[in-house]
């Protein structure tokens, strides 16, 4: 399952990473922004506004969904 979520910076991308489908990868464009265990914890740090995209981590007043059933799902 691929999740995608359009902010105005960007949008953030979770999908099985190809070297390990069973890990996930947090994308933003051609950037992986990180690895995770489930497609969840992603969602999380998106919603806490920690992923490690700068532009993204700065700008706390912008909000997402911490629920994957608000993402785009296919």
């Amino acid at each position: 399952m691929i999740y995608s979520y359009k902010t105005p910076v960007g949008t953030f991308v979770i999908k099985p990473q190809i070297n390990n489908p069973n890990y996930f990868g947090l994308w933003v464009g051609d950037e992986c922004y990180g690895s995770y265990a489930n497609a969840q914890t992603a969602a999380s740090d998106v919603f806490s506004h920690v992923t490690g995209y700068y532009v993204w981590d700065v700008a706390i007043h912008l909000e997402t969904s911490e629920n994957l059933a608000d993402w785009n799902a296919s």
